[in-house]
């Protein structure tokens, strides 16, 4: 993995134009160049942003292509990280959940609804249906940032409008002029193969399927393609707000209607905050009842903290790994420690090389870089702070410094830091999330910090 970026060194010269990334394809780089040079390029820009238009998200124009060895690296290394990341705790723990929550060190009330969760068989099968590693671009190869485990992974409602949106393009035309095309995974086909292994016929009509939103200020958040995509299965579909479903002992009901499933497109972070523990408790229970089908339940949450990465660098957890488990963590998982009282010392003595990071948030909320602290007392007091909180724990974990590669059509300085995010639906691979932002020392490359996404395509003829 290591020689992914070619460029770097040319980024360093004030006259020198960055090369393209040694993992594009070469002759979609080609096509791209002449393509460019015609007054179609600007049309096709502006058809192709209006197309994708969504709150906050920005996409990446031109589509590009990587070389068919590159995208199954991502889709390989990917898939085993996260069957690995998300299998290992119960090696560890085997059906001990409290050992698991407290070695976590979840806040009572969290672990009892993350572990009620995860004690139920058919909860527990949905908890890992839904994961996305986060892998960054660095000079010595990948490096996983995070594991997600949720049912409302980010780059769902990216992948298949933005391939969709590529091939209906005119650039997409221009390339099918030359024998050539851009193609990627059916991500929506994945995901929907493997809801229906995760929900029940209930009759013979389609399902209604809720769609749940915690915080009543994210209602109108954009997700028109998750709505077309469950009504392209045939199913009939609802969205509103967790609190407005009327539950009864039979079922639950919006608007008049029954429900088969409830789908929560919101995180842990907003469970706490917004979902009253009795009423995921009520749904958790008219699952197991068999009357609705709970799809993301707090079961997930215990999988997707971060400080289960930790578990993989732990010495008293390292004979569990095989030998190739141990190569893959040392190639691919930054070193990561839970932060506690006993390992205050060490954060301060390597502050200039960790980040500091809370174990359940998502987005790259509320991240500390030790560089950027003024000295070491500064570091310490911040992460006194943050032991001292009472609902959230930390995690901290080796830097990774990201490489910056050359992508065309993004600027005259052309430097950009990329993640890479392969989605795993059921275990199954569904194509790769793709973030690229300027490089910007500290800040984590995601959406809500400006990121422009995309899907890897690769290119066919």
């Amino acid at each position: 993995m290591s020689g992914v970026v070619t460029q770097a060194g040319a980024l360093q010269g004030e006259a020198a134009e960055p090369d393209a990334w040694s993992w594009l394809e070469p002759r979609a780089l080609a096509a791209w160049d002449e393509f460019a040079a015609t007054p179609a390029v600007e049309t096709d820009r502006e058809w192709f942003t209006e197309r994708l238009s969504r709150p906050v998200w920005r996409h990446q124009y031109p589509p590009h292509a990587f070389t068919a060895e590159a995208a199954r690296t991502v889709e390989t290394v990917g898939v085993r990280l996260a069957e690995l990341i998300s299998g290992f705790p119960r090696r560890v723990f085997g059906d001990d959940l409290a050992a698991w929550a407290g070695y976590l060190g979840l806040p009572d009330e969290d672990a009892a609804l993350m572990t009620e969760a995860l004690d139920r068989p058919r909860l527990r099968r949905v908890a890992t249906a839904f994961m996305r590693p986060d892998l960054v671009v660095t000079d010595e190869g990948l490096k996983l940032v995070e594991l997600n485990v949720a049912a409302s992974l980010g780059g769902l409602s990216t992948l298949a409008p933005y391939t969709g949106a590529t091939r209906d393009s005119r650039y997409a035309a221009f390339l099918a002029g030359r024998g050539l095309r851009l193609d990627g995974p059916d991500t929506a086909r994945v995901w929907l193969d493997v809801f229906a292994g995760l929900t029940r016929a209930r009759g013979d009509g389609p399902l209604h399927v809720f769609e749940a939103t915690a915080n009543p200020a994210d209602l109108d958040g954009g997700r028109r393609f998750f709505v077309d995509m469950i009504r392209s299965a045939g199913h009939d579909i609802s969205c509103g707000l967790i609190t407005e479903l009327d539950l009864t002992d039979d079922g639950a009901h919006f608007r008049g209607r029954r429900v088969d499933a409830v789908f929560t497109a919101y995180t842990w972070h907003e469970t706490r905050n917004f979902v009253p523990p009795a009423l995921t408790r009520a749904l958790m229970e008219l699952d197991t009842a068999g009357k609705l089908d709970f799809i993301g339940s707090p079961a997930a949450a215990l999988h997707d903290n971060k400080a289960n990465l930790a578990l993989l660098h732990d010495p008293g957890f390292q004979g569990l790994l095989t030998d190739e488990e141990q190569a893959l963590v040392q190639a691919y998982v930054p070193v990561t420690f839970r932060l506690r009282p006993e390992t205050l010392d060490r954060a301060v003595e390597e502050r200039g090389q960790l980040l500091c990071k809370p174990a359940s948030a998502y987005g790259g909320k509320d991240l500390a870089f030790g560089f950027l602290a003024e000295d070491d007392r500064s570091w310490a007091a911040e992460l006194r702070e943050r032991l001292a909180d009472p609902r959230e724990r930390h995690v901290l974990q080796e830097r990774v410094r990201p490489s910056v590669v050359g992508l065309p059509g993004v600027g005259p300085s052309g430097g950009r830091e990329v993640v890479l995010a392969p989605l795993v639906f059921g275990g199954r691979f569904a194509g790769v999330f793709m973030r690229q932002a300027p490089v910007r020392p500290g800040s984590a490359i995601n959406a809500s910090s400006g990121a422009e996404s995309s899907a890897v395509l690769t290119l066919g003829g």
